[in-house]
C-alpha cells in the first residue's frame, strides 16, 4: 500500500492523480507536520494585523508591519540559499523551526504582559523572517529529495495547496482565539504549533544516497556560481522577474486587508477572519487545480491566466462602493466581497504555483539550494515592498482606489505578455524581453 519512503516512489505513478505524492510515506510526515504549523503561522499573521490596526488605526503601520515580517529575506536571502547547498537540509530545518518558536513565545509574553511596543513587535516578525528565509531554501531541496523529480510537479502544488488550505483554518481560528483568548493567546498556539513540524521532520527517513550536501568551497563562490546560472537561463530569469513585478504591484493588497474590511464592508473582526478564510479556500482551490493538471498543460500560459483572473476579481473587488448599496445587509455584503477575494486568491495560487513549479524543473540539483534563495529574495522583497507602498498610498487616496491601480496594472502587464509571447514563445521569454 505505501512506499518505504524512497524519493519518487509513489503509488500510481506520474499520472496517479490529484493526491498522487501522499502515497510516499515520508511526503505523508512532512506534510501533516507543516499542515500543523503553518495554521498556527497563518492564526498568528491574522491576529498581529488585527492587533496592529486596532491599535494604531494605521494603514501605514499595517505596510510598515508586513515589510517588517517579510523584508529580511531580502537581506539574507541568497546567502540562505547558497548556506542551504552545504547544510544537511534536515538540520537547518530543525534548526529554524526552533528558532521562530522562541520568537512566537517572546511576543506571546510581551504582549500577555502588556508591554509590547510596535517596534518590538515588528523586530520579533524580523527575527521569525530571517529564520524562515534560511529554512525555505532547505525546505525546497529536502522536498525534491522526498518526492524526486517524477511526482515533483504534484508535490509542489499540493504543498501550495496545504500552504492556502490552512488559510482558512487560520483566520477562523484568529477571530475565536482573539475573542477567547486574546492576541497573547493566539501567538502561544503558533508557538506550540511548531512542535509538529519538528516532531515529523524528525521522524522521516532519508536514505544516505539521496542526501545531497556539499560541502566544498565558499558559500560567496556559491552564491556567484548560481547568480552566473540565472544570466545564461534567460527563461528562468524572466519567470523570477514576472514573480517580483507581481509581488510588487498586486499582493500589497493583502496586508490592506482589514481596512477593506473595517471601511468598505463594515465589519469587524469576525467578518475580517471570514474574509481571509475566504481568501485561503480561492488559494487552496486555485493550487489544487494546478496539481490536478499535473503536467498535460502549458504552465507558461497558467501562469499568465492566472494574473488575469486575479486581476479581475481585485479590480471587481475594488469597485465594491460603486456596484453595491449601504443598504445592502451586512451579510450580502460580506458575502460578495469573500467572494471577490476568493478568485483574487484563486488567480494569485494559480499565478504562484505554475511560476514555482517552472523554476523548480529547471534548476539542475547542485544549485537547486542557491536558485531557490534567489526566489526567496525575489518574493521577500517584492510582497512586502508592495505592502509598504500600498499602505502609504492607501493613507493618502484609500484603499480602494490603489486596488483598482493595482488591478488594473497587473490586468494590462497578463494582456501585454499574452500579446508579446507569440506562437510558441514562452511567458518567461516574453517577460525578459
Amino acid at each position: 500500500m505505501t512506499t518505504d519512503g524512497l524519493p519518487g516512489e509513489t503509488r500510481g505513478g506520474p499520472d496517479g492523480g490529484t493526491f498522487r505524492s501522499l502515497s510516499n510515506r515520508n511526503y505523508r510526515l512532512y506534510i501533516s507536520g507543516q499542515g500543523v504549523s503553518l495554521i498556527g503561522t497563518w492564526l498568528q499573521a491574522a491576529a498581529v494585523r488585527w492587533l496592529v490596526y486596532e491599535q494604531t488605526g494605521s494603514a501605514e503601520r499595517l505596510g510598515v508591519i508586513e515589510m517588517a515580517n517579510l523584508m529580511p529575506g531580502l537581506v539574507v536571502g541568497l546567502f540562505a540559499g547558497a548556506i542551504s547547498d552545504r547544510v544537511a537540509p534536515r538540520a537547518m530545518i530543525l534548526a529554524m523551526e526552533v528558532g521562530q518558536m522562541a520568537c512566537a513565545f517572546v511576543l506571546a509574553g510581551l504582549v500577555a504582559t502588556g508591554v509590547i511596543q510596535f517596534w518590538q513587535m515588528a523586530v520579533i516578525l524580523a527575527t521569525a523572517r530571517v529564520c524562515v528565509t534560511f529554512e525555505l531554501p532547505s525546505r525546497q531541496v529536502f522536498l525534491y529529495e522526498l518526492v524526486g523529480p517524477e511526482s515533483l510537479t504534484n508535490a509542489i502544488a499540493l504543498n501550495a495547496g496545504l500552504f492556502n488550505a490552512t488559510r482558512v483554518i487560520g483566520p477562523a481560528l484568529a477571530g475565536l482565539g482573539f475573542a477567547i483568548l486574546g492576541a497573547a493567546g493566539c501567538f502561544a498556539l503558533n508557538a506550540v504549533s511548531y512542535l509538529a513540524a519538528i516532531g515529523t521532520v524528525l521522524a522521516i527517513r532519508i536514505p544516505t544516497r539521496a542526501q545531497s550536501v556539499s560541502g566544498r568551497g565558499a558559500a560567496l563562490g556559491d552564491l556567484l556560481a548560481g547568480l552566473d546560472y540565472l544570466r545564461s537561463e534567460r527563461g528562468l530569469s524572466g519567470h523570477l522577474a514576472l514573480m517580483g513585478f507581481f509581488g510588487l504591484m498586486g499582493m500589497g493588497y493583502e496586508a490592506m486587508t482589514p481596512v477593506f474590511a473595517r471601511t468598505v464592508l463594515g465589519v469587524g473582526v469576525g467578518g475580517y477572519s471570514l474574509l481571509l478564510a475566504s481568501g485561503g479556500a480561492g488559494a487552496t482551490f486555485g493550487a489544487l487545480m494546478v496539481a490536478r493538471l499535473g503536467d498535460g498543460v502549458r504552465k507558461e500560459r497558467m501562469v499568465i491566466y492566472g494574473m488575469l483572473c486575479f486581476s479581475t476579481f481585485l479590480l471587481t473587488a475594488s469597485l465594491f462602493p460603486l456596484w453595491s448599496s449601504p443598504e445592502w445587509p451586512s451579510l450580502v455584503r460580506l458575502g460578495l466581497g469573500a467572494v471577490c477575494l476568493f478568485g483574487a486568491w484563486f488567480g494569485a495560487a494559480f499565478f504562484y504555483s505554475s511560476t514555482q513549479t517552472l523554476i523548480q524543473l529547471r534548476i539542475p540539483a547542485r544549485l537547486r539550494g542557491r536558485i531557490m534563495g534567489v526566489w526567496m529574495v525575489v518574493f521577500s522583497g517584492s510582497v512586502p515592498l508592495g505592502a509598504l507602498w500600498t499602505g502609504r498610498a492607501a493613507t493618502v487616496w484609500g484603499v480602494c482606489p490603489v486596488m483598482a491601480f493595482s488591478a488594473v496594472v497587473c490586468l494590462v502587464a497578463g494582456f501585454l505578455l499574452i500579446l508579446a509571447q507569440g506562437p510558441g514563445r514562452p511567458a518567461s521569454e516574453a517577460a525578459s524581453a
